[in-house]
């Protein structure tokens, strides 16, 4: 069912929209009316494209809606056998109306998120790390540029939520170490490492709220997942959230130094 939402008319100024066709920035504007007070809506393309845009018949919406992934717009996930999508940065948008019926569907932080291929900005704006990453990959995050939470406060980015990012740790990567304690540097370290990511996609004026962050760490832990390195398939060593959180092997992790290729 569609509801009335606020567009802006800046949305139309946003160069990373400018950068997809159309008909995506068109199906963009018509989810916020799809979506739930949470911003959250089933992944169903063809009622998507029944709703959204019943006179375009010749439209590919899972592909449309591919490239808002890509682009950084919508999360596409799954939890169970459920198909659902996340419009990052919706309550930075939208004020939903109070009477407004409450989200029913399941959030990001409970599901996997789907695996696509990412919308290539150009090559002014493209990654100059590995095209493969799965999850995007700040520019400025280099050893040494540490943060703290005076970072979160400053400029009034979320905070952390830890709990949240270990059970995505748990969900992605349930073969490596588990850490049953969490508190000290341990928790200091992920709330930087936090902090670190939110600062640098909001000064790219990148979607940076806390289903961004999430995002960020999901697909971070799927990349880890594929390095053979890192999982402990090329020898007896392997990988935990607290050496992963360390400033500087975050940082290698980021740079590509672990894609599946023999330790120096």
């Amino acid at each position: 069912m569609a509801r009335s939402r606020n567009i802006k008319p800046s949305i139309m100024e946003n160069e990373d929209l400018a950068e997809l066709p159309p008909v995506a920035r068109l199906l963009f504007v018509y989810l916020w009316m799809l979506a739930d007070r949470e911003g959250r809506l089933e992944d169903r393309p063809k009622r998507i494209a029944g709703r959204a845009l019943p006179y375009d018949r010749e439209v590919d919406v899972d592909d449309l809606l591919n490239q808002l992934v890509g682009a950084g717009f919508i999360t596409r996930y799954t939890v169970g056998e459920m198909a659902l999508i996340q419009i990052i940065n919706f309550a930075k948008h939208q004020s939903p109306h109070v009477r407004e019926t409450a989200s029913e569907l399941p959030g990001i932080e409970q599901g996997t998120t789907k695996e696509v291929t990412k919308h290539n900005l150009g090559s002014a704006e493209a990654s100059p790390r590995s095209p493969d990453s799965l999850f995007p990959l700040p520019d400025s995050l280099l050893p040494g540029s540490d943060a703290d939470a005076s970072v979160v406060a400053s400029n009034s980015l979320a905070p952390c939520p830890q709990q949240e990012i270990l059970g995505l740790y748990a969900n992605e990567l349930p073969d490596l170490a588990q850490p049953r304690v969490w508190n000290g540097a341990r928790e200091k370290n992920l709330r930087n490492r936090w902090a670190w990511v939110l600062a640098d996609l909001k000064k790219k004026d990148k979607p940076h709220d806390k289903t961004a962050g999430l995002v960020f760490f999901q697909r971070m832990f799927a990349y880890i997942g594929k390095s053979d390195l890192l999982m402990g398939r090329s020898g007896k060593w392997s990988a935990s959230l607290p050496w992963i959180v360390e400033a500087e092997n975050f940082a290698k992790i980021i740079e590509g130094n672990y894609e599946n290729r023999e330790a120096a």
